[in-house]
């Protein structure tokens, strides 16, 4: 049974504002249920066309235990957005296991923040069905980018897939910016989609 601790309450606050009608399924990852060793779980709202994916643990969810009273936890919660066709009430297993491996590279010590990028060796999340959907990068959430809690300040990451030709421009350019702007531009939210079309950079 998962324990409502304040800082997953706060979690469960902040998006019920932005989608009160909406319960999302609680996804729990902790081991033999015990929480605060890793990433503890991930709330999935079943929206029109896609799947929000929020998720709980990186930050403080219980007591104030690191030293920063401004930041909670590592500061950021992952977000991402992947499509959901109607009446789907399943969240497809490989962005679980996506955004638990991204979790678990950031705890091993790789520094994870907006503007970066991950380049994978295999579709996302080992899924043959995902293509040549091979890359990650991290941006600002599209609806909400942070929130206040008692244990300090949560910001939310969302993570979004790039095609191998993404991610090839985004290392030859050095930067996810003018990729992201052209994908925001066809997709305000920026879903991860395997079955989009590819967008490239001008040469």
């Amino acid at each position: 049974m998962l324990e409502m601790l304040p800082g997953l309450v706060r979690i469960y606050e902040e998006w019920a504002e932005r989608y009160p009608d909406v319960q999302p399924l609680t996804i729990q990852f902790a081991v033999d249920g015990k929480q605060g060793e890793g990433l503890d779980g991930v709330l999935a709202y079943p929206l029109d066309g896609h799947w929000l994916l929020v998720t709980f643990g990186l930050t403080e969810l219980g007591e104030k235990t690191s030293e920063e009273p401004r930041v909670s936890g590592a500061g950021f919660e992952f977000t991402c957005r992947i499509p959901r066709g109607e009446g789907d009430e399943a969240v497809p297993a490989w962005i679980l296991r996506v955004l638990h491996a991204l979790a678990d590279h950031f705890l091993s010590g790789s520094d994870l923040d907006v503007g970066h990028w991950v380049i994978t060796p295999s579709p996302l999340g080992g899924e043959p069905a995902n293509g040549d959907m091979t890359s990650l990068v991290i941006v600002p959430d599209v609806e909400i980018r942070a929130m206040d809690t008692p244990n300090g300040i949560v910001l939310f990451h969302q993570v979004v897939g790039l095609t191998s030709g993404e991610g090839a421009d985004v290392q030859e350019a050095r930067t996810a910016a003018p990729l992201v702007a052209l994908l925001r531009d066809r997709d305000p939210k920026l879903l991860t989609d395997p079955g989009r079309e590819p967008v490239r950079l001008d040469r």
